[in-house]
């Protein structure tokens, strides 16, 4: 009867330590992608949430390449949505991450943004509205913002 007891504990400690490398694995395979990586970035170097559109935006990506790589995120438990306002859904890094997760997280904000995109990111920000996203990709205040900037100082922030 023990012994039955014992192996049960132990297929039961084999069991969730299996899982637990397969998330694990999840999430490397997940930041795997250098786009998924540079996402998970500005969310470390922000205490606010992103909307799909920003981060298209500051990383000069197509909005749905920016959608799949935030539900490939959401789905390794890197990132949560924090609410919706119309059809854009804001993100946060995920509040209660993994153990594992949490120090992965903490390599990823160890690594520095490029000049470029911390540029982008300050000036994407700055065109929010009470704390909100009000521009979307490929907006023409946006665009001649941007272009705006690499005639003025901030182009040696840009590049």
């Amino acid at each position: 009867m023990e012994s039955d007891s014992s192996d049960r504990r132990a297929v039961s400690a084999a069991t969730t330590g299996s899982e637990e490398v397969e998330a694990t694995a999840e999430v490397f395979r997940t930041l795997g992608m250098a786009r998924r990586l540079q996402i998970m970035q500005l969310f470390l170097h922000i205490s606010e949430t992103l909307c799909g559109c920003e981060i298209a935006d500051i990383l000069e990506l197509e909005d749905y390449q920016v959608s799949r790589d935030l539900s490939a995120l959401r789905k390794a438990g890197l990132v949560e949505s924090q609410k919706r306002t119309g059809t854009w859904i804001h993100y946060q890094v995920c509040s209660d991450p993994s153990p594992t997760s949490a120090r992965l997280l903490d390599l990823v904000r160890q690594l520095p943004l490029t000049r470029r995109v911390d540029g982008r990111l300050t000036m994407r920000l700055a065109f929010r509205e009470r704390a909100g996203c009000v521009l979307g990709v490929g907006d023409p205040e946006v665009l001649a913002a941007l272009d705006r900037a690499t005639n003025t100082q901030l182009l040696t922030i840009l590049d």
